[in-house]
């Protein structure tokens, strides 16, 4: 009995001696270190995307419109003019491309943010990712791209000034009842009138500048009036018979958005020399093709750059791209019509943000147009 009583008494003691060795402070100590061990649990993330680049082609013509004269069927009767066109028509010209970027939201490329970094991005209102810890550094493009077609097929004309040098119609006089009748010329008559008061205004303008009879003013101000004014009615007196031609310029915009891959014979429009602009699926007209061909030896670099020995690499669900630069071709037929280059992050690379920089120590800013990697600083 004495043996047990001592053993329970050692045990005791033991047990005391241990417990006063423990600092004043452990058990605060125990629960901070317990906090710091403990990992929220998020079952959601916050949703955000990569940009990706479309293309905006805006393309220059130039349409000649040509108005045939009234009297076009009678020029080569009366002023011996051969070939006359004696219908209207219409010809278009391609004279320019130029290439424009537009910065969208990429729907390939969504990722979801998780673990406590989901509270610290920051995203442009297209969603696409801005800043981690810092000021958002972009705004997001809020365009509206089309593209419209001039193809109306509505007869034009054009005025032409009837300067006939008589009147358009004869008075016939019944010599029994003394009424009066207006009898109109026919085209003819007014295309003959025409052509005759066209050579006398020649003839007279020729007269005044080689007859040695006419008197021209000293200050040869009259002379000149003279001129000017007879050049121009003969230019309205020959248009009666050969036709006005104007021109005007138009500017169309096309917007092509490039996937991941190489693009070969894409139709962007159709064109017509009489149509101009047609749609793709209109095939009266010539298709305008597009190429895009990505730059392979960058394509490769940045396959091998995003190889990472961190097995936790894309953990947090944070990535950047590394775009590629790509050949844009415009071609009609034969005719390569524009030539460059574009850099286009979707032909690039997605590869995760390195997880030391988003353990907290670190702002970052994204290129909100390629997606890159603008700056990493250390807070």
């Amino acid at each position: 009995m004495r043996s047990s009583l001592l053993l329970l008494l050692t045990v005791f003691i033991f047990s005391a001696s241990t417990f006063a060795t423990q600092p004043k402070d452990d058990k605060k100590k125990t629960d901070e270190e317990l906090s710091s061990e403990i990992t929220p649990v998020y079952t959601e993330g916050i949703a955000y995307s990569l940009p990706r680049t479309a293309l905006i082609v805006n393309v220059k013509v130039q349409k000649t419109s040509f108005f045939a004269g009234p009297y076009a069927p009678f020029a080569q009767k009366y002023l011996g003019m051969s070939n006359v066109k004696t219908k209207n028509e219409d010809t278009w010209n391609l004279i320019g491309f130029s290439i424009e970027n537009y910065t969208e939201a990429d729907p390939a490329s969504y990722f979801k943010a998780n673990g406590t970094i989901a509270s610290q991005i920051s995203l442009l209102s297209n969603g696409i990712i801005s800043t981690i810890r810092a000021k958002e550094n972009g705004t997001s493009s809020e365009l509206i791209i089309g593209s419209d077609y001039f193809t109306s097929n509505e007869a034009q004309t054009e005025d032409f000034t009837d300067l006939a040098s008589d009147d358009f119609y004869d008075i016939i006089v019944d010599p029994e009842t003394g009424k009066e009748s207006t009898l109109y010329k026919s085209l003819e008559d007014k295309a003959r009138e025409a052509a005759d008061y066209l050579i006398r205004l020649r003839k007279k303008r020729a007269y005044t500048i080689l007859d040695p009879s006419d008197v021209i003013p000293e200050d040869g101000l009259g002379y000149k009036v003279f001129v000017k004014e007879a050049k121009r009615l003969e230019k309205e007196y020959i248009s009666l018979f050969k036709g006005k031609t104007s021109q005007s310029k138009h500017k169309f915009s096309f917007l092509f958005v490039p996937g991941e891959n190489d693009v070969k014979n894409e139709i962007l429009f159709r064109f017509s020399d009489e149509k101009g602009l047609l749609p793709k699926t209109d095939i009266s007209g010539k298709p305008i093709l597009l190429e895009l061909v990505k730059d392979k030896n960058a394509y490769r670099t940045a396959i091998q750059l995003k190889e990472s020995e961190n097995p936790n690499a894309g953990e947090s669900g944070i990535y950047y791209r590394i775009p590629v630069s790509a050949e844009i071709s415009i071609s009609y037929g034969l005719n390569e019509l524009y030539k460059g280059r574009v850099l286009l992050p979707q032909f690039g690379i997605v590869a995760p943000v390195p997880e030391n920089f988003l353990n907290g120590n670190y702002s970052i800013k994204f290129n909100t147009e390629t997606g890159t990697l603008k700056e990493v600083k250390e807070l």
